[in-house]
């Protein structure tokens, strides 16, 4: 905290007048001494708002030693401003919990600041993840990575160091301020008949010895402004930490949606390019038939056609899959050149509770949504905000004093300088305060009921999802239809069935895959989504 005081103290062992500022004005003095000549038996007997009765009088004066300790008492009770600044009254009874829990949440902004490794570790440790150019992470390791390494992810995490600088900045008084006034300067051509040149100060005719002037002024806190202005200032701090949160939430869920989505469709390009290559084989081998007229010409041109629809399926998959992979490269921050994505997650129906999630048990599921929290801390700083504008139309205190060095004559003076908020009282600033408040109060309670809405949509939807993949598991969809399919292949080869059969067959077992494919890649977005939904990050929460 900035305090006039760090001004006022004087440096151990020294006089208050060996201060910077104050030595300054002492070898101006000695200097205006040594050419004018009228500083000789200068004397500093300082009278209150009087002067000196003769600058012979060498003997102890009592009015001299009481004036002269009344000005230093009076000055040194004003300026120590952490003397006289009142205590604020907080909105809340919980302010000391609330200071607590702001320190605790710079204390990891800190410690977060000291344990990141340095530029050059970073890119070493880079260098080593991506050794052979394979990148087969699972979830949760390509996001810890993400969150570490994207500059995407880093730069909203500056709007946390961003806002404590603001923090700081609340904190801090006003600076105190240094005048030093001379007056009475002689010039050239002045009056009293001379012709001559003039020394500056040394003609009694331009108003007498010329007249120094240094003095001090200090703006003081008396209505807590300051103070009341910090707690707006942590109240937003903690808001902004709440919003990152938020997007860290968001930004977790679109890494893990895209990562489902590119294994996904992983997995459907490795399907449709094997049933592509088959098609391809049994082109060759109906080709030779025809040739060999065991088969009508038309048969041949069927399947051709049937191989094409496959290819089409097949370019899809890959250009779906490469728009995800960019949108995974740029959460991810992983540029191609860096890695190979190769993914071995398996794409397999696990039930909620093997994922740890109990959607149908009748207790009540923990909500932990940072977005929610922001808007409290903001409902919390606009309510601040309002006895803020306030008091920051009452205005400083400003109160100084000066010295008045004119001759053999010297003279003190203190002065306060109080503003009267007659006509502008903060009136409009004040009915702006209260209105956005009422702004933030009905955005917390929408929010609350968007989350609400959100979290119930999310669990049914999971829950249908986990019921339809249950009963493909229990019938055994995938199984069964690709046993048929290859008793069909077979039979077909053979020449035991006809085309059309075997065709039927084909498509009937890749529109199955398709499906069941997608309705699991379905079932973990409605995981991510219902885990983002209640404010779950990682696999442990």
């Amino acid at each position: 905290m900035v305090s006039s005081q760090n001004v006022l103290r004087a440096l151990k062992g020294e006089s208050f007048f060996k201060n910077e500022p104050f030595r300054k004005v002492r070898n101006f003095l000695k200097q205006y001494r040594d050419q004018v000549g009228i500083w000789d038996r200068f004397k500093l007997p300082i009278f209150f708002l009087g002067k000196t009765e003769s600058p012979g009088m060498r003997g102890f004066k009592p009015e001299k030693f009481v004036n002269t300790i009344f000005v230093f008492g009076f000055l040194g009770f004003v300026f120590p401003l952490s003397w006289i600044y009142p205590e604020i009254i907080p909105f809340e009874s919980h302010t000391v919990t609330e200071e607590k829990k702001f320190e605790e949440k710079k204390s990891q902004i800190f410690q977060e600041e000291q344990t990141q490794p340095p530029k050059t570790e970073v890119e070493s440790n880079q260098a080593a993840s991506f050794s052979g150019k394979i990148i087969d992470w699972d979830v949760e390791k390509l996001t810890e990575y993400a969150v570490s390494n994207n500059p995407l992810y880093l730069a909203e995490k500056q709007n946390m160091r961003i806002e404590r600088g603001k923090v700081i900045t609340a904190s801090l008084y006003r600076n105190p301020i240094i005048q030093l006034q001379q007056q009475f300067i002689g010039v050239p051509g002045g009056g009293g008949g001379s012709s001559g040149p003039q020394v500056l100060g040394a003609n009694g005719s331009q108003g007498g010895h010329m007249e120094l002037a240094p003095g001090l002024y200090q703006d003081l806190d008396v209505y807590g402004v300051v103070s009341l202005r910090s707690k707006v200032a942590k109240k937003s701090f903690e808001a902004v930490l709440g919003e990152f949160d938020n997007f860290d939430r968001l930004f977790r869920l679109r890494l893990r949606q895209n990562y489902w989505a590119y294994i996904f469709l992983t997995n459907l390009v490795d399907y449709n390019k094997e049933f592509y290559e088959n098609y391809s084989d049994l082109l060759e081998l109906t080709k030779f038939r025809v040739e060999k007229g065991d088969i009508s010409p038309l048969e041949y041109e069927r399947l051709e056609l049937e191989r094409i629809q496959v290819e089409k399926f097949y370019r899809d998959a890959l250009v779906r899959r490469q728009l995800v992979e960019k949108e995974l490269r740029i959460l991810s921050g992983i540029r191609e050149a860096e890695g190979i994505f190769a993914f071995k997650t398996e794409m397999r129906f696990k039930s909620l509770e093997d994922l740890g999630l109990k959607l149908r048990d009748t207790a009540i599921t923990t909500v932990n949504r940072p977005d929610i929290a922001a808007l409290e801390e903001r409902v919390k700083e606009k309510k601040l905000n309002i006895d803020l504008q306030r008091r920051e139309a009452l205005g400083y205190v400003q109160v100084g004093g000066e010295w008045r060095i004119k001759g053999n004559e010297h003279y003190a003076g203190v002065f306060a300088t109080i503003p009267l908020p007659l006509n502008d009282r903060g009136q409009g600033k004040v009915l702006s305060a209260k209105e956005e408040h009422r702004k933030f109060e009905l955005a917390l309670e929408a929010k609350k009921r968007e989350v609400d809405e959100e979290i119930e949509a999310s669990k049914k939807e999971l829950l249908a999802r986990e019921d339809l993949l249950a009963k493909y598991e229990r019938i055994n969809l995938l199984q069964k239809n690709k046993q048929l399919e290859q008793k069909s292949r077979i039979a077909y080869v053979r020449g035991a069935s006809d085309q059309v059969t075997f065709l039927q067959a084909e498509k009937n077992y890749l529109t199955v895959l398709r499906d069941y494919y997608e309705v699991l890649y379905l079932y973990y977005n409605a995981v991510e989504i219902y885990k983002a939904a209640v404010g779950k990050k990682t696999e442990r929460e």
